[in-house]
């Protein structure tokens, strides 16, 4: 008959509470856009045709900018 001990394993597995976890919240950067750049921008959306996939992929990519801005005054408070 083999004899084994557990109990200093259970002891030495047992997790470290000692610490709360803590949040980090990271935000995307987000590149400045020139006034100009921003007029070609609209001009350009304007020329496309209604419905088009470029205009909601420009909206997606504002609605994203627009998170991140809102992350980054979140953070800084």
């Amino acid at each position: 008959m083999k004899l084994i001990c557990f109990g200093l394993l259970l002891v030495i597995c047992q997790p470290v509470e000692d610490s709360a976890p803590v949040t980090v919240t990271v935000c995307p950067e987000i590149a400045s856009w020139s006034a100009a750049y921003q007029r070609r921008l609209a001009s350009e959306l304007r020329r496309l045709p209604s419905e088009s996939a470029i205009e909601r992929a420009v909206a997606e990519a504002i609605n994203l900018r627009d998170q991140a801005r809102a992350c980054r005054a979140n953070v800084s408070q």
